[in-house]
């Protein structure tokens, strides 16, 4: 089967286009053939090697974890899933290739509403936003969040998944990502570059303070708008200068690994996305092609515009 993976690490003209054999069907798996899939930031950090490996890799390796296609083959105690349905789905590694080996757990039927170039959007960012919203926090007398890095992919699906359960959302992002978060139903968006110069929340703190950007969180600047009882979340752990401010706070250091709500996240999220209270955020959709690999690699790279990089082939 055709696939895109690299025999070394380094930047993104390592991609090759490989021959190389279907996966073999495994109890508890169905094989998807692959329609479109997401590109996410840890596949960039494996291929320039900054994953940690307990032995030597063996190449080729074959990035992706997010993938949208069709059944074409199932184990035998798989019941809910037929050939030729139209799937989204989430697996540890492989997406980028003609098939793709997925447990029946991390899989769930995608809608016809749904293309699937925007379902593959969904499995890795939103289950780790539906993760940290619904296992991770507790949330029943919360009102209010404050989302730091809004307009990162995780950050625009923790802001629409709490609008729909009803909560006041601040968030913060770059002047430039105004329009794209305030697009995402935010009530309050506080431009990075104003934190120290107003107020916004100081006369009404937050329920919960949840750190979406790609950094340790410091609390410097935004801390103070957390409630004494509230409840802080780093998706990016904390920096070592961090000092919880209260005792009574509950501080969390978020690990998605953590959580197995794969099947009930993905349901979730797609009754959202059915009922218009979520859209996936798209950067850009590149050809299923080495070019689009290296492109889009290429784009995950830099600090793009908001969304997702989705990788589709062509629709018949």
């Amino acid at each position: 089967m055709q696939a895109f993976g690299f025999k070394q690490f380094g930047d993104p003209k390592v991609f090759e286009e490989l021959t190389i054999p279907k996966p073999e069907l495994k109890k508890g798996r169905v094989i998807v053939q692959t329609s479109a899939f997401a590109m996410n930031p840890f596949d960039s950090k494996l291929r320039r090697g900054l994953i940690p490996f307990k032995k030597a890799p063996n190449f080729p390796l074959i990035p992706g974890s997010d993938v949208a296609g069709t059944v074409v083959d199932l184990a035998s105690d798989v019941t809910e899933f037929q050939i030729g349905d139209p799937v989204i789905g989430r697996t540890t590694t492989g997406s980028y290739a003609e098939f793709v080996s997925v447990p029946h757990l991390k899989l769930v039927h995608k809608p016809d509403s749904i293309p699937f170039s925007e379902a593959a959007g969904v499995p890795n960012a939103g289950v780790t936003a539906y993760d940290l919203l619904k296992s991770a926090l507790q949330l029943e007398n919360v009102t209010s969040i404050l989302v730091l890095g809004g307009s990162g992919v995780v950050g625009s699906f923790v802001i629409q998944i709490a609008k729909a359960m009803g909560l006041f959302v601040a968030t913060t992002a770059s002047q430039k990502n105004a329009d794209f978060v305030k697009k995402m139903g935010v009530d309050l968006f506080i431009p990075t570059d104003q934190l120290t110069k107003r107020n916004f929340l100081d006369d009404a703190p937050v329920d919960v303070l949840i750190d979406a950007t790609p950094q340790a969180f410091k609390g410097n600047n935004t801390y103070r708008w957390l409630k004494s009882t509230g409840q802080l979340a780093s998706l990016n752990g904390f920096s070592n200068s961090f000092q919880s401010q209260s005792s009574k706070q509950t501080i969390i250091d978020f690990n998605d690994a953590n959580y197995h709500q794969n099947k009930k996240a993905l349901t979730y999220l797609v009754e959202l996305i059915s009922h218009n209270q979520l859209k996936v955020p798209i950067a850009k959709v590149f050809p299923f092609s080495l070019k689009g690999i290296v492109e889009g690699q290429q784009l995950l790279d830099t600090h793009h515009s908001p969304g997702k990089i989705i990788v589709a082939k062509k629709t018949k």
